[in-house]
């Protein structure tokens, strides 16, 4: 078998176009894969930043519980010293009743705080008829 001229153009041209089909196809897959990619890193880089976000907001708030925490304390101790010194230094006429109820209201709340509590305030649901 003897190959013609033509047998050679028609190899040579299919050769030409394979080449040509390969190229394309070989940039549209890697354009694609780039593209994926940097799909890939973005979304990366987005859900560091929402993690770090949700960090510094789970600080805000904790730093913000125990300062609220300190400024009732504070404002408790300022309030026992106000109610003591009212009773201790003003005369008996004079002493203001706002204090009087709520140092009884605060040494009864107190000793609540002290006992530990074993018992739910109310029904939790779980057998009611």
């Amino acid at each position: 078998m003897q190959w013609t001229n033509e047998i050679w153009l028609a190899i040579i041209a299919a050769a030409v176009v394979g080449f040509i089909v390969g190229y394309v196809l070989m940039r549209a897959t890697n354009a694609n894969a780039q593209k994926q990619q940097k799909l890939e890193n973005e979304l990366k880089e987005t859900s560091e930043k929402l993690e770090q976000q949700k960090q510094q907001l789970e600080q805000h708030f904790e730093q913000s519980a125990n300062l609220l925490s300190t400024l009732a304390e504070d404002y408790k101790k300022l309030y026992t010293h106000l109610a003591q010194g009212s009773q201790t230094l003003l005369p008996e006429e004079n002493k203001i009743e706002f204090f009087q109820l709520k140092i009884e209201n605060t040494a009864q709340a107190q000793n609540d705080e002290d006992q530990p509590k074993d018992y739910s305030e109310g029904s939790s649901g779980i057998l009611k008829s």
